[in-house]
């Protein structure tokens, strides 16, 4: 029996607040940060719980599942999936009690965009996500059988994106308890998701992984002059500028493989950033961000203000922070993660001058 439902294209709305800025200003050629000096690479470390990343097939004509697994206690479900069918269905996230005990379910933040654009899908997904992360509120208790749903309408041509983190108890005892999960699409409701039959995937990824987000400290010098990181580069190959621990490799529940998240989508990368002062008096510091890999819209956070850019290019670097730093220096947090649609890296840029 399916008795809970939600629809998270009506529910979110609201949440961004004042503490979101749309950076639309200050947008410069990259061209002009450069050179940089390549800043110590952080040993990066995975925390939290499993990471659901649904991605295959990316564009779907056919009813069905997308991808299917068992996960308990805390997790995050990361999809992004486009109807290239000729009608309206709906993309939903189904989670499923097979116990037989009842399951409380919380929900840790979530986020779902629709739209034409593949990339401002992701925008808006992740940019809700980010806004209520970690903000716990209790949604329903699972019944042994029954299944609750994130769901939203996804017209043709239409991209659905989203990021939803869960917590799962027993309601006897507040045990970690398991649960299905299952990313899927369909014009009916299904009488039991579990049940679905999964589509063919294509090259694009699907997955189950360890942890869903990093933690790592990153440091500056003012003396450096400008200076540059790369996040969510490449796992392997020619582009591959990762730093340590940023990978882990996953599985296919589907088929038993082993999978990489290439850029880590559905990744917080929690950073501390740590900016000493070598000039010894207080500098203007202003922080960019360039996607060296193409193109899109993105989210960072820095302290407790999201940053949205518009569309950026590749030849473009926008300013998500910028402020006076003192004599001392001083310790910053900051979150980022690839934006579905928006291929990576992340290209930080740190820059300082006379205040």
């Amino acid at each position: 029996m399916n008795r809970v439902r939600i629809l998270l294209a009506f529910m979110l709305i609201g949440l961004l607040s004042a503490s979101t800025v749309f950076a639309s200003q200050g947008v410069i050629p990259v061209s002009e940060l450069k050179p940089a000096v390549p800043l110590e690479k952080p040993q990066l470390t995975g925390v939290g719980g499993k990471l659901i990343l649904s991605d295959s097939p990316e564009s779907f004509t056919n009813q069905g599942a997308f991808y299917r697994d068992s996960v308990s206690d805390s997790f995050r479900v990361f999809w992004h999936h486009q109807n290239a069918g000729n009608e309206t269905v709906t993309v939903a996230v189904a989670v499923t009690n097979e116990s037989e005990e009842a399951v409380q379910l919380f929900t840790e933040g979530s986020g779902v965009g629709t739209s034409y654009y593949v990339d401002v899908a992701g925008q808006d997904a992740l940019a809700d996500f980010m806004a209520s992360n970690f903000n716990k509120q209790f949604l329903t208790t699972l019944a042994p059988g029954e299944s609750y749903y994130i769901e939203s309408p996804t017209a043709p041509t239409y991209t659905n994106s989203g990021i939803a983190q869960f917590l799962a108890k027993t309601k006897k005892g507040n045990r970690p308890a398991a649960v299905t999960v299952t990313v899927l699409n369909y014009k009916d409701r299904p009488d039991n998701p579990v049940t679905v039959p999964v589509l063919p995937g294509d090259s694009h990824t699907r997955g189950t992984f360890p942890h869903y987000d990093r933690v790592g400290t990153l440091k500056y010098n003012t003396a450096m002059g400008n200076a540059l990181i790369r996040i969510s580069s490449a796992e392997s190959g020619q582009w591959s500028d990762k730093m340590p621990g940023e990978y882990e490799t996953g599985y296919n529940a589907v088929d038993g493989g082993s999978v990489v998240n290439n850029g880590n989508y559905g990744v917080m990368y929690r950073l501390q950033v740590v900016i000493e002062n070598g000039h010894h008096h207080p500098r203007a510091v202003t922080l960019y961000h360039n996607p060296s890999g193409g193109f899109g819209h993105y989210v960072v956070k820095w302290g407790n203000r999201l940053k949205l850019s518009d569309f950026i290019t590749y030849e473009q670097a926008w300013p998500f922070a910028d402020f006076i730093l003192g004599a001392n220096g001083n310790t910053y947090k900051s979150e980022i993660s690839l934006t579905g649609g928006a291929p990576g890296p992340h290209v930080i840029y740190f820059t300082n001058r006379d205040k």
